[in-house]
């Protein structure tokens, strides 16, 4: 069984793509904004194949290799975002001001669908982009910025779905307010977590739309081990102190204001 796992942002998606690394499954993470790339990987024994497929400034489609001790991928600086080669701003993640989106990134796309679970899908739509609220616009207008690929709505039906949520909107605050990378304001990063709660209840009407079958997943008490067929799994929460932030702010106390106003 091949799946597709549909999320909002602080949703475990990191943790899905070092499941299966981990239970011998290839991975694809796909962006979750512009530029459209994609990140795929693939155990060989205690090896761990890393490819990237990006178009550079010419739009010409390109692809890059790495190799890493399998289990090394629960390293914190393994992340989404990582990359092997330094940018242009010296650091090792992925290079937004090169890479560019264009068509020609079709032309990866049977290397993406024989992967074993792909993460942030919605870029396989055409879709993809940082404003939230522009980005559920642009999906319920049907109208992505890129024209996907012409068969990519009947190969994502022969996939099992799964449409994964906080029901726990308490813990999904603290993840947000705590996490590094939110904005430093306390208005814009409420306005992000409700954002998020407005998603994860279109991703269903999304998929409805494109006769897509789904499965709904409780990131809370969801089990992994049946849900995805996996055979060894690691704790729910091993990535949550991978991206705490240093704002100095009482989190907790924001978390207890938000649940107050924002039940």
């Amino acid at each position: 069984m091949k799946y597709t796992y549909y999320s909002s942002i602080k949703s475990g998606k990191r943790m899905m793509r070092d499941l299966f690394c981990l239970n011998n499954k290839s991975a694809v993470c796909m962006s979750p904004s512009k530029p459209i790339w994609a990140s795929c990987l693939e155990p060989f024994g205690n090896i761990l194949k890393w490819e990237w497929y990006y178009c550079n400034e010419s739009n010409i489609l390109q692809k890059h290799t790495h190799y890493i001790d399998k289990n090394k991928i629960l390293e914190e600086k393994y992340c989404e975002m990582w990359f092997p080669v330094k940018n242009s701003q010296g650091k090792k993640v992925i290079d937004y001001k090169k890479w560019k989106t264009h068509e020609n990134f079709w032309g990866c796309i049977d290397d993406i669908l024989r992967r074993d679970i792909i993460t942030n899908p919605f870029s396989l739509f055409g879709y993809a982009g940082r404003d939230s609220h522009k980005f559920m616009l642009e999906m319920s207008n049907d109208t992505p910025p890129l024209k996907p690929h012409p068969d990519i709505i009947q190969q994502l039906r022969k996939r099992k779905s799964i449409v994964a949520y906080k029901e726990n909107i308490e813990h999904l605050a603290y993840n947000v307010f705590s996490c590094n990378g939110r904005p430093e304001s306390v208005e814009q990063t409420i306005h992000i977590i409700n954002e998020i709660r407005k998603f994860q209840k279109y991703i269903p009407k999304f998929l409805e739309k494109y006769d897509i079958p789904y499965e709904m997943f409780s990131l809370d008490s969801g089990d992994y081990a049946k849900t995805f067929d996996l055979d060894k799994v690691i704790p729910r929460n091993s990535t949550d102190n991978f991206w705490k932030n240093n704002l100095g702010q009482d989190v907790k106390k924001l978390v207890s204001e938000y649940m107050r106003n924002y039940p």
